[in-house]
């Protein structure tokens, strides 16, 4: 388990991705990787995407407001690796909200995703509110049809 709880890196991309790096060039298996209520931004989230979603099982980005739907982009496509080892993903508490843009690129990556079994966020109190364009495209990752093992 890796805290790094409360440390602004707002304007660190590059030692997130230095993180990142280290996770890759060591093979570390983190169990759980902390970043509650870090300032991460998306500069930060696309440094740090591909390195956690490979190597570590639990990654909390709560309270880490400044996130928006390019940065959940990044995610997404790190998301969609065969060798992505998340299984649980928290992101509540995100200021702006994730919003319909976010719900599409998170569901972009659950479609073809193994490996993800909670993911945690919250739409409540937000600026950017997931309308029915975003719950759907949920829905449709969620309850695909083409075959039973494909739905959840």
């Amino acid at each position: 388990k890796l805290d790094l709880s409360e440390n602004d890196f707002s304007l660190a991309a590059v030692g997130l991705g230095s993180l990142s790096d280290w996770l890759q060039r060591k093979q570390t298996n983190l169990k759980e990787l902390n970043l509650f209520e870090c300032s991460i931004n998306d500069d930060g989230l696309q440094a740090l995407a591909e390195g956690v979603a490979n190597h570590c099982e639990e990654l909390n980005l709560y309270r880490n407001g400044s996130i928006t739907a390019t940065g959940l982009s990044h995610l997404s496509h790190a998301l969609q690796s065969e060798s992505c080892r998340l299984q649980r993903l928290y992101l509540n508490g995100m200021g702006i909200g994730i919003g319909d843009d976010g719900a599409e690129a998170l569901a972009d990556g659950l479609a073809g995703n193994q490996s993800l079994r909670c993911l945690h966020f919250d739409n409540a109190d937000t600026n950017l509110p997931m309308t029915p364009i975003g719950w759907s495209a949920f829905s449709t990752v969620l309850c695909d049809t083409s075959n039973i093992n494909n739905t959840y």
